[in-house]
């Protein structure tokens, strides 16, 4: 898989400002919600968990091990993020492929959330990365605000599009692999004044890049200790996705130790979210929750 230089990624990443970016910047965030919830009541958009166990990401890891041509270490992240670009890429091309010749409403239902856009050659997936331990000389670790940056793995569709075998997986899952370790200073640095140059800047990709299908935005907070916080009423039984109905969207919670492995929650098109639960790979690695 071609791989580039971090910065060149940022360039990727930046969106010239416009208009629209700038009102809704402009807006409080009470009327920039109310306007999202809007249409999205208008767009079919649902949300499914899927379960997958300790043992199964352990035998995805030494499945990628041996078909890897590197002797690079990959984590729980990179096998999960491998796995899931695989299956919604294909599942997302799916529902792409049934709205191209709709009527007008769903047309434009399509449109406005990027299931009926222009195809790409690409997709992108964009991962919130913790930057404490990747800054030297820095004191994060006790720092306990939002500390981390997007990262951006681009994988051919080209590549997702074949069969999930071992050798794909491999392939998919070093690219998240390099484009974790190109995460410098440098390019941390770029990113935080990037964002901080202007006020519209973050909103961007929400205004210009929406009609966009071939992405999804990923947050793990598997690594997180959720099972042992007691505000009082014992510790959780189940942490999941908060009733979020913005599409394109992946987040991954730790089980309950008693169960383990991660749950996946996808927010997306109903449509896609069936493809997924049949598509012949996932259902392979994961358990259908809801």
């Amino acid at each position: 898989m071609p791989q580039e230089p971090p910065l060149s990624l940022l360039k990727k990443m930046y969106i010239p400002s416009g208009y629209v970016s700038r009102l809704v910047a402009w807006l409080s965030p009470g009327i920039r919600g109310r306007i999202l919830e809007c249409i999205q009541t208008f767009a079919d958009i649902s949300i499914s968990c899927f379960h997958v166990s300790r043992e199964t990401i352990d035998k995805l890891r030494q499945s990628v091990k041996d078909n890897s041509a590197t002797d690079h270490r990959f984590s729980d992240n990179d096998i999960l993020m491998a796995t899931i670009t695989i299956a919604y890429a294909q599942s997302v091309l799916k529902h792409k492929s049934e709205y191209a010749n709709t009527g007008l409403a769903s047309w434009l239902k399509s449109s406005l959330f990027g299931s009926n856009s222009k195809n790409s050659s690409t997709f992108v997936s964009t991962i919130a990365a913790d930057i404490r331990h990747r800054i030297p000389n820095s004191d994060l670790e006790t720092y306990s605000g939002n500390s981390a940056i997007s990262m951006m793995v681009h994988s051919p569709i080209e590549l997702l599009q074949m069969p999930a075998s071992p050798e794909v997986l491999a392939q998919v899952a070093l690219g998240v692999r390099k484009s974790t370790n190109e995460i410098t200073s440098e390019y941390i640095a770029q990113v935080i004044n990037g964002g901080d140059a202007e006020s519209d800047v973050v909103f961007r990709p929400l205004v210009y890049n929406a009609g966009v299908a071939e992405k999804l935005m990923v947050t793990n907070l598997s690594r997180f200790t959720f099972y042992t916080t007691d505000f009082g009423w014992g510790v959780p039984q189940f942490v999941a996705q908060t009733n979020t109905k913005f599409p394109k969207v992946a987040k991954l919670f730790p089980a309950h130790p008693s169960k383990g492995g991660v749950f996946i929650h996808l927010v997306d098109f109903a449509s896609t979210l069936q493809h997924m639960r049949v598509n012949s790979f996932w259902t392979e690695i994961s358990d259908f929750v809801y």
